[in-house]
């Protein structure tokens, strides 16, 4: 049986390659000698997958959101108080923590924001607030 993730893709491709029933599963006989998505193997699903892409079928890229690091959790503490700033700044621009670790990736500081250094987490600040002054944020509550 397929992942869930991997059948999903399946129906998805067949419904943007708006293949008929009868193509569909002549298309899954052909190539995993079955006739239902949900008995095929996932080795076997991937093989449908890669034909569906020989048809034209593009699958989407999932967009990673990004994940609050674990280690701001300490109020008081003066690295709590930086991610906690650039916390907010995310959230005025509307942008994830994918987005801060682009920074801290881009500036070379580290892979994730979790792995910046507290002495290097002014410099992520910075640079979202030259990008907060370049487009126009509302940084009216903003304290200095």
């Amino acid at each position: 049986m397929p992942s869930k993730a991997n059948l999903a893709k399946i129906h998805i491709g067949k419904k943007e390659l708006n293949l008929p029933d009868e193509n569909y599963r002549d298309i899954l006989y052909a190539v995993a000698k079955k006739e239902s998505a949900a008995d095929i193997s996932d080795r076997q699903a991937l093989a449908v997958l890669e034909r569906f892409q020989e048809l034209g079928w593009k699958p989407k890229q999932s967009r990673k959101k990004g994940r609050r690091p674990t280690n701001m959790d300490k109020p008081g503490d003066s690295r709590a108080d930086q991610l906690g700033k650039i916390e907010a700044l995310l959230t005025i621009g509307k942008l994830s923590w994918a987005y801060a670790d682009g920074i801290a990736r881009q500036m070379k500081l580290a892979d994730a924001m979790q792995f910046v250094a507290t002495k290097d987490l002014f410099r992520v600040i910075t640079a979202l607030r030259k990008k907060a002054q370049k487009e126009g944020w509302d940084l009216s509550g903003e304290k200095k």
